[in-house]
């Protein structure tokens, strides 16, 4: 083979690789989340998978041989078409059983498996190349070139416009290209005649493509994948004048709202009414809302209500989907300022004051650390006026072992130097419900609220949920074991895991699997 082919060659293993590596974990993301334990193991099979390949490579490279390069290419295009195979079956169907189970066969049959074969082929091109002279930097750089260009494709064109479906078939196209270039005028008429019949196959997967969404009950208003996750809008017709919307971030539910009429609109959960209630503290004068997180936009919504509040609401959000959603789907007033920026960086570089700053910040299920750090609650207390205060939606668990996440956020607020109380919505069970934390510089009084907290505990009967008789003791809560999260030790994905995995457990069992059992596929 010719130094040009075998450049080639490496600069493709190079990119294959990266495009594995970013676009297997979205698609298990779904089932398995987005958490950092998740993406450690998934690292861990991927770089597991380089040192195993480098070895096998280094042990075949004595002597330069094409049949070595096609048998590994071969073998990591199979198990990628063993691997497509599972995601289109299970798009829609349950395989295996057990739907992690499952998805864990995609993480070794489609990263893990072909990383090997593919990373085994480098030390193999060095052998070929170096029969001159010591190419093995030129091969490395090769490599690392088509990394950095494919990680920018993937990124950035590949997935978020093309989905993840497409973006493995890319794969299977590329590396069938591969195989072809080992083949190519090779005198084993059966190593041409398989690289033109795996060729053949890739072509016939794209033309099939993906099937269109057909539901009965449901309707899927959008689905995208990007970078940051899969994006969802799915509604539900619940009688002739009333449906319900739901927004879902890596299918775990950041927005759901009830429609009436098609035009007047309330929140199934809870938590935003009460901070609507919360925001009246202010009253009527003028004042500056800071919303950290938009999800849906329901918090700008509710906060946006001019005959009971009088908000300027700026929204920052990372994922201008996102933004792009609230508007689309959610009601989201064009009059709140939505700022496309990272929560911590927009902090640091804040100068204006806000008498009310609400975190609700969320990635599926993810709580960010370095959004709830002492350092960064440093600067939310910058951004705060005289007699501001700050409200952090964060998850329900609180007493339990799953509640230490919510008992770490509880000792970091007051380390910082915060004023707490913690109010739980009214849903019963710390599972089904939401922990509000109220942070401030001077203690507040909630006599000040003028909007009262109603809710409807049967069909038509109301009730008033009184704040100071449902604010949680916090002398009954052991802050012993809890930590105080900083950017030296970011530990609160780590202390989340166990609610974080309650809550996905029950989205899968509750929402993805029957809504996949309804036609909506995991991936598109």
């Amino acid at each position: 083979m010719t130094k040009r082919a075998l450049l080639t060659l490496a600069f493709l293993e190079g990119g294959l690789v990266m495009l594995l590596e970013l676009v297997v974990p979205h698609v298990l993301a779904p089932v398995l989340g987005n958490s950092v334990e998740v993406w450690a193991k998934l690292i861990l099979l991927s770089i597991g998978g380089l040192a195993i390949g480098y070895f096998i490579g280094a042990s075949m490279s004595r002597q330069f041989s094409r049949n070595k390069l096609f048998s590994l290419l071969m073998t990591a295009f199979l198990c990628q078409l063993i691997s497509y195979i599972i995601i289109l079956f299970s798009n829609y169907k349950q395989l295996f059983g057990d739907e992690v189970l499952t998805a864990y066969a995609v993480a070794i049959s489609g990263l893990f498996l072909p990383i090997i074969t593919m990373s085994s082929i480098t030390p193999i091109i060095i052998s070929g190349i170096s029969k001159e002279t010591n190419n093995t930097g030129m091969v490395f750089s090769y490599s690392t070139l088509g990394g950095i260009l494919f990680t920018l494709l993937t990124g950035f064109i590949f997935i978020p416009e093309l989905g993840l479906v497409k973006t493995i078939q890319i794969f299977l196209i590329a590396i069938s290209i591969m195989v072809i270039i080992v083949a190519w005028k090779n005198k084993k008429r059966i190593i041409t005649y398989s690289s033109y019949i795996g060729f053949v196959i890739s072509l016939l997967i794209i033309l099939i493509g993906n099937p269109p969404i057909e539901t009965k009950d449901l309707q899927v208003l959008e689905m995208k994948e990007g970078l940051n996750g899969q994006l969802m809008v799915v509604e539900k017709k619940v009688n002739d004048t009333i449906s319900e919307r739901t927004l879902f971030i890596n299918r775990m539910g950041q927005t759901w709202l009830r429609i009436f009429n098609g035009q007047n609109v309330a929140s199934v959960w809870s938590y935003p009414s009460i901070v609507k209630s919360l925001a009246s503290y202010h009253g009527n004068k003028p004042s500056n809302a800071l919303v950290l997180g938009l999800g849906g936009g329901i918090v700008p919504l509710f906060l946006g209500d001019k005959s009971q509040l009088n908000y300027t609401i700026d929204a920052v959000e990372l994922d201008k989907d996102v933004a792009s959603f609230a508007r689309d789907y959610f009601f989201l007033n064009y009059e709140v300022n939505v700022i496309e920026d990272d929560a911590r960086r927009f902090l640091n570089a804040n100068e204006k004051k806000y008498d009310l700053i609400v975190m609700d910040i969320f990635n599926g299920e993810i709580a960010p650390s370095h959004v709830l750090s002492t350092e960064a609650l440093s600067q939310v207390k910058k951004s705060l006026s005289q007699n501001g205060f700050v409200i952090i939606n964060f998850n329900g668990q609180i007493s339990s072992d799953a509640g230490i996440s919510a008992r770490s956020l509880l000792k970091t607020l007051l380390n910082s130097g915060f004023k707490v109380e913690i109010l739980p919505t009214y849903e019963k069970g710390e599972k089904n419900r939401n922990n509000l934390f109220i942070a401030s510089l001077q203690p507040l009084d909630f006599d000040k609220i003028s909007i009262p907290i109603r809710y409807v505990e049967d069909k038509n009967i109301f009730k008033l949920y009184e704040i100071r008789e449902n604010l949680i003791d916090q002398k009954r809560l052991n802050l012993t074991t809890a930590r105080v999260i900083s950017d030296d030790f970011p530990l609160m994905e780590q202390l989340n895991q166990q609610a974080a995995r309650q809550w996905r457990e029950d989205y899968l069992k509750n929402i993805t699997l029957k809504y996949r059992d309804q036609g909506v596929p995991l991936i598109r």
